[in-house]
């Protein structure tokens, strides 16, 4: 094969700016210091940045985190010539910059997420010391259509060819980002072809179930979450018997007619939930298998809910082709599947708070805020609301993960933009996406954040409608 990138037609200004940062990468002689988000993409990210690296005989340093804060920043100390920040550090692009000038060493920033309205990225010639790539600045959707694992395969691709192999976690980080929905795009979408071509995944269409049986997939579903069959063994053993079909047996092993009637029932039954259309048109999809990994869905889960429930080193292990890992990772998806339908159960029961523009509910577990948010809006609750999901943070600070849905954003919603502007009026921060974003602020500051919110959605609401 030409080259991957020059094959993928990866836009000429973007394969300058990664040759860039390969250059940095090349040039480097010591120790590179690499930081990450923890979730699905972030940790996919670190282990392609880190394996490529590895493979040019560096060392290597990798943390995996939520925030990265000033105070993160700050106790940077040094023994470090290169600092990568993936899946994160646009936001912050000044504050880096500014430390490591004062480190006396250089940094690359690999992010997809809003770039605060600025027109073009830092770059070594500003004096900043600093290479950031986003595809915002390059006309590609860093919300559907780059996520930070794709850039970081980019740069391990134009640093060598020998790191195509890592493509297919690129894709699982992706995916865990859900920019598979409804299909890879854009430079996803590139990849996509790249991993099919080179045989590192194959694909068919159709609902996205995942488990070891029939009767475990239904009954652990969670997107969809299928109100009256989720969770309920003795409901799916009656369905399947309904429609003669083994509950023990694989799904890849049911008969296509019976799949077909089966997934004919759970879209009308969906629908029926009051599901919105395009929620469930989007579940009948492409799906991939890996013949090393199996479904790329239960890959990319894995790694994602190890760093949710505090092993982001497992998932990192997993993207190191670690087989052992990936087998404790897959066995903790599935026990993972069942405590968050647990918890949505839960929430389904207790119900959410409303307000004119918005509804949102207190969490405990902070790190599946973002999770129980999204299916619950999608398929529980009000789907013309976005939702807010709240924990208490150990330091004082309220963490908020907020979901809207396409529709919405259509219509003219933006959670980034609320969470940035809510949050620091709070008193604290916040950004993201569009249709999922997050924020932080003081814990006596919550009326006064759900207030900013409630009035800036229905400002934007109806500013698009109007």
């Amino acid at each position: 094969m030409e080259d991957p990138l020059k094959w993928m037609k990866v836009p000429q200004p973007l394969v300058e700016r990664l040759g860039d940062a390969a250059a940095l990468i090349e040039s480097t002689s010591s120790s590179v210091r690499i930081i990450s988000h923890y979730d699905g993409d972030g940790i996919s990210s670190a282990g392609i940045l880190s394996k490529a690296i590895g493979r040019q005989g560096l060392r290597f340093h990798t943390t995996m985190t939520n925030i990265l804060k000033d105070q993160d920043m700050a106790s940077m100390d040094g023994g470090f010539e290169l600092l990568v920040v993936s899946d994160m550090g646009s936001s912050q692009v000044e504050a880096i910059s500014h430390r490591v000038m004062e480190l006396g060493v250089r940094a690359i920033i690999l992010d997809h997420h809003n770039v605060n309205g600025r027109k073009g990225p830092y770059s070594i010639s500003d004096g900043g010391g600093v290479v950031e790539i986003n595809p915002r600045f390059y006309n590609i959707d860093g919300t559907s259509g780059c996520s930070g694992a794709t850039l970081s395969f980019l740069l391990a691709l134009r640093l060598s060819t020998d790191n195509i192999d890592l493509c297919t976690f690129s894709l699982a980080g992706s995916l865990a980002d859900r920019q598979h929905v409804p299909s890879f795009s854009e430079l996803n979408y590139s990849i996509r072809n790249l991993a099919m071509e080179k045989g590192y995944l194959r694909s068919s269409r159709g609902m996205p179930f995942s488990g070891r049986s029939v009767l475990e997939a239904l009954v652990t579903s969670n997107d969809p979450f299928i109100d009256g069959i989720s969770g309920d063994e003795s409901a799916v053993r009656s369905l399947l018997s309904q429609m003669a079909i083994n509950p023990l047996v694989p799904m890849e092993d049911v008969e296509p007619e019976k799949m077909k009637a089966l997934q004919s029932y759970i879209y009308i039954r969906l629908l029926r939930n009051g599901v919105k259309r395009y929620i469930v048109n989007e579940l009948f999809r492409e799906n991939f298998h890996s013949p090393e990994y199996g479904p790329l869905q239960d890959l990319a889960y894995a790694i994602d809910g190890c760093g949710r429930f505090g092993k982001a080193s497992l998932g990192f292990q997993v993207v190191w082709g670690d087989m052992d890992a990936f087998r404790q990772a897959l066995e903790e998806r599935f026990q993972n599947k069942v405590h968050i339908q647990g918890l949505l159960l839960r929430r389904k029961e207790e119900g959410v708070n409303g307000l004119h523009n918005i509804q949102w509910f207190m969490m405990e577990e902070e790190k599946l805020s973002g999770t129980i948010a999204g299916l619950a809006h999608n398929y529980i609750f009000d789907h013309d609301k976005p939702m807010l999901a709240i924990a208490k943070g150990n330091d004082g600070q309220m963490k908020v993960s907020s979901r809207g849905d396409r529709d919405l954003c259509v219509k003219g919603l933006d959670l980034g933009v609320v969470m940035r502007e809510a949050g620091m009026k709070a008193g604290g921060g916040g950004g993201g996406h569009d249709v999922a974003a997050g924020a932080h602020f003081p814990y006596d500051k919550l009326d006064e954040f759900l207030d900013t919110c409630d009035r800036m959605v229905g400002e934007q609401l109806r500013k698009k409608g109007g």
